[in-house]
């Protein structure tokens, strides 16, 4: 498994510094929030600029994110998005746009019902990735009844069939919606496109927020399951730090990125020196 920061971690800081951060302290991928990105083109750069730079500091583009999955509503905003940004992903070497569902079914809607409403919507942002090799991430919200895990998202992707579609596993979401290491054991490799790791702190799950995130080990969340969880699986692609903690924000640009490389190396060498006792 390979090492990647999601630049949610560092909100607030230029694009450009994430990049070169990330090759001196040695993360392998970044996944580049598209607001930072329009941000970074409103200043004056350009995406060959950007390509260039990740090739110079040896990082490779995991994706873009976020784009919202409403199958319960109007998608066009968001499909529209896509159109924009799947070209943009693609120029910069990336391979996977984070979907995350945005809303859940109304009342009167049926669980099976729901599921082939989001299979619909899914698939239509598949096909645009699809058209520049790329492929959507959907990403369950932890606490939500509708894909607050991945036995519906896999459902979703099974019922889309469409071969651009998988899902994404974040270790925050997976703990609040109850979803246990051995459950994430069992899922299809090739179908997990990326993992955002994270911690948390010691609330009671349904207290959970975004903001009680924290960097991996610091909190009391089961990384080790996880990460043996996904070793079991085959799983070899991006783990990617995805912490929203204003206070993290409000750090100096190098020590959150330095951070973050630190907390999750640590974690995995924890991890394997467990799996060598055993």
């Amino acid at each position: 498994m390979r090492t990647c920061l999601n630049t949610a971690t560092t909100r607030g800081k230029p694009l450009d510094d994430d990049i070169r951060l990330c090759g001196e302290v040695g993360f392998a991928g970044i996944e580049i929030d598209t607001g930072k990105l329009d941000e970074y083109s409103e200043a004056g750069g350009s995406i060959e600029q950007l390509r260039t730079l990740l090739v110079e500091s040896g990082v490779e583009c995991a994706g873009l994110m976020a784009f919202a999955l409403k199958p319960f509503s109007d998608q066009e905003e968001e499909l529209e998005r896509l159109r924009i940004y799947a070209p943009v992903c693609r120029d910069l070497g990336g391979r996977i746009l984070l979907t995350y569902i945005a809303e859940q079914p109304g009342p009167g809607l049926s669980h099976k019902d729901a599921i082939e409403r989001a299979a619909y919507a899914a698939e239509s942002f598949a096909e645009i990735a699809h058209r520049y090799n790329l492929k959507v991430a959907l990403e369950p919200i932890g606490g939500r009844e509708f894909m607050g895990g991945p036995d519906d998202a896999l459902a979703v992707v099974d019922a889309a069939g469409h071969p651009a579609l998988g899902i994404m596993v974040d270790t925050f979401h997976y703990y609040k919606s109850g979803v246990s290491p051995e459950r994430v054991a069992k899922i299809d490799p090739d179908q997990i496109l990326i993992v955002h790791i994270n911690d948390a702190e010691n609330l009671p799950t349904e207290s959970l927020v975004d903001a009680n995130r924290l960097y991996p080990g610091a909190g009391i969340l089961p990384l080790h399951g996880y990460l043996d969880a996904l070793e079991e699986a085959g799983y070899d692609g991006f783990l990617s730090v995805e912490i929203f903690r204003e206070e993290y924000w409000l750090d100096k640009h190098a020590s959150i990125i330095r951070n973050a490389k630190t907390a999750l190396d640590e974690v995995l060498e924890e991890a394997r020196e467990r799996r060598l006792r055993e």
